[in-house]
């Protein structure tokens, strides 16, 4: 077994890009799934908890054959209490970032346009939001699902106005049949309202490996 816990310290660009996710149906599921997984494969696991309402999600990634063969297995053994998996094999550095708390705060300065993702499930804003890094030069100011959330998801992203309106479109386009991704975009926000955008810290149930 090897079980790898993440700090802002050890992510960003060269930690490795694969990312994966699982959310069961309820924490005794959740963390048999967990004890699977890490027992299976070398991971890296991002965040490991319940989550609203009442079910358990692991996020967790490492190299592509193991972070694909742990989430396989699990997913095998977990049956019908799996809810939703994720497989992103090359996330985008600023998604994994982003998972730790290393957050933009440009926005505030220099005037740039906000654009604003929410889904239904935390896998669903996991994979719009790297689609949306993928397309544009755009970064991620707010990421936050789940918890205290109705199990749902969202993330500001800031940048010029034109890649902005690329980063949404890519995130609505490219979305899964029956997925939803709901987006604005202000050009010119004000003060007020990126102060209400921004992730602070400390917040509640900040992404730490195993927080209970």
């Amino acid at each position: 077994m090897n079980l790898t816990t993440l700090d802002a310290r050890q992510a960003g660009p060269k930690a490795s890009p694969t990312l994966c996710a699982l959310e069961l149906v309820d924490v005794p599921a959740g963390l048999c799934a967990l004890d699977t997984l890490v027992k299976e494969a070398e991971v890296t696991v991002y965040f490991a908890g319940d989550i609203d309402p009442g079910r358990f999600l692991i996020v967790f990634g490492g190299d592509l054959a193991g972070s694909e063969t742990a989430l396989a297995r699990a997913t095998l053994d977990a049956g019908r209490d799996v809810v939703e998996s994720l497989l992103l094999p090359f996330a985008h550095a600023r998604l994994r970032a982003a998972l730790v708390g290393e957050l933009s705060s440009e926005a505030a300065t220099e005037g740039l346009s906000l654009g604003i993702l929410q889904c239904h499930s935390p896998t669903s804003i996991l994979a719009a939001v790297d689609r949306a890094l993928k397309a544009a030069e755009v970064s991620v100011v707010r990421l936050r699902f789940a918890s205290e959330l109705a199990g749902q998801g969202h993330c500001v992203l800031c940048g010029d106005q034109h890649d902005v309106e690329a980063a949404l479109s890519a995130a609505e386009t490219g979305a899964p049949a029956g997925v939803v991704v709901r987006s604005r975009r202000i050009a010119r926000p004000a003060p007020e309202v990126y102060a209400a955008a921004a992730q602070r810290e400390p917040c509640p149930r900040r992404l730490r490996p195993l927080e209970p």
